[in-house]
């Protein structure tokens, strides 16, 4: 054989074996969709920037800010890099490019960036489910949302067995046109932000009706939970929805991570309603799940569930235990708990006053994390102590002083050890609560707005209302 043809056949086997896949596939370079025109990004960040190409292809993202990084992706073609960012303001341009594709997003904005989550009442839209569930002033509010630096990434609904990597979607900038299809507690959040602030605000919404918060929760969480394993080690078995535990997760948060964020609120707890012991433990695992899935402790602001009358026979007078329960994810750091006792209608258990929702998950994010004190809570319970015939009730979160309604004061009940509750009679002295009832000598227990159509009696003086609880362990 001629040996000059044994050698061509060498170098071409050589080369077939171990040339790149992107040489011979041809992989294009990619992002998700969540890089794309007009996103924004968390401003004085090194915010993280992720995609797809060929294996070991070098790529380079240039910001026309000034900042310039490369790097090489793996052998599964995976890249992900860190771009800093400036303080506030665009537009701006990116261009990330390997050797045979370019890609260009434009109309940037730098701002603050948070992800909203949950159930309906974070679902519902700026124009409302009419005519059963509506939003106060609606066509109002959307001839006013000329907000082109208000900027949302709706998060289609998705579910799977497994977690995905990918999202389809766009960014949108709020106007009168646009507007009425994206969550109202959200917008009313931004809103708060963007005009307080004077910085863009990026909204990524990832929300669906009628979940539970084991739907959100990732499936090595929900292991070591153990609560849902007989359905998370089948869930190639069973025909997914959007109740399935980790389903959620999956499909809309997942594919998320880890943009950069500068926290999240989060609107969710009725379909948990009935499973409050349940809630007490779950709860917080889902925030600490976010939180390592992101590796970072991200501010976590929720909003304790609303006053309604639940009509399914599990759920009667059940919710307020379930409010009670939400009260545990305070225990963990950069958590905050919005109360809405005075804004609930017992008609729905989707309330219409959502600018005010918004407002007050927007005062915890101001003190917290913008620096602009102000007392973003309403009284917490603290302790009950007894003394003689009556219970002293102490509170944290109490601003400037206790006051108590007017028209609605008699939500306090106090027992002794049989568990008897009657209504209490109320005394506010400077930042406690004597509560007695003369036919209880011996006082143990106190709860309070413990029905699912209690409505607030306490506050404080800057007008936000006590959360429900109780004293019994």
């Amino acid at each position: 054989m001629n040996m000059k043809y044994v050698y061509t056949f060498l170098v071409l086997s050589f080369c077939s074996v171990f040339m790149p896949v992107s040489a011979r596939a041809g992989e294009p370079l990619s992002v998700t969709a969540l890089f794309s025109d007009h996103m924004v990004l968390q401003q004085k960040s090194s915010v993280n920037i992720w995609g797809k190409c060929g294996p070991g292809e070098r790529l380079t993202v240039l910001a026309d800010w000034g900042k310039r990084v490369s790097t090489i992706a793996d052998a599964k073609g995976s890249w992900r890099l860190k771009l800093k960012t400036p303080v506030a303001g665009g537009p701006y341009t990116i261009t990330i490019k390997n050797p045979d594709t370019e890609l260009l997003i434009k109309d940037i904005l730098i701002g603050e960036v948070w992800l909203a989550s949950g159930q309906s009442n974070m679902d519902i839209p700026l124009k409302g489910w009419p005519p059963g569930d509506t939003i106060l002033n609606s066509k109002k509010e959307i001839e006013m949302a000329d907000y082109p630096h208000i900027r949302f990434f709706k998060v289609p609904f998705k579910i799977a067995s497994t977690p995905l990597n990918t999202v389809e979607a766009i960014w949108t900038s709020m106007s009168p046109e646009t507007a009425g299809n994206f969550s109202a507690t959200a917008y009313f959040y931004a809103r708060r932000l963007h005009k307080t602030l004077h910085v863009p605000i990026g909204i990524v919404q990832s929300s669906i009706g009628g979940t539970p918060a084991e739907a959100w929760t990732s499936r090595p969480m929900l292991e070591k939970f153990g609560d849902f394993n007989k359905t998370v080690n089948s869930l190639d078995r069973v025909k997914l929805d959007s109740n399935t535990p980790t389903a959620l997760f999956n499909g809309m948060i997942n594919p998320l991570v880890p943009y950069t964020f500068k926290g999240i609120i989060w609107y969710q707890g009725e379909s948990n309603v009935g499973r409050a012991e349940q809630y007490k433990r779950l709860f917080p695992a889902l925030i600490k799940d976010w939180r390592n899935s992101w590796d970072e402790e991200l501010p976590f602001y929720y909003v304790q569930l609303a006053p309604y009358l639940y009509k399914a026979d599990d759920q009667k007078e059940q919710s307020q235990k379930l409010r009670d329960a939400q009260r545990y994810g305070l225990n963990l750091p950069k958590s905050g708990m919005v109360t809405t006792l005075d804004i609930g209608y017992l008609k729905t258990a989707h309330p219409p006053y959502k600018q005010e929702v918004g407002d007050r998950l927007a005062r915890f994010a101001l003190n917290n994390d913008y620096h602009l004190k102000q007392v973003p809570s309403g009284p917490l319970y603290k302790s009950a102590k007894h003394i003689g015939n009556r219970l002293i009730v102490k509170f944290t979160s109490v601003g400037s002083g206790l006051v108590l309604s007017r028209n609605n004061p008699d939500n306090f009940e106090i027992a002794g050890k049989d568990k008897v509750f009657m209504k209490a009679d109320i005394k506010i002295l400077e930042r406690k609560v004597i509560l007695s009832n003369h036919n209880i000598t011996d006082p143990v227990y106190a709860r309070y707005a413990w029905s699912d159509g209690s409505t607030a009696t306490l506050f404080n003086r800057e007008g936000l209302p006590a959360a429900t609880f109780t004293s019994e362990k």
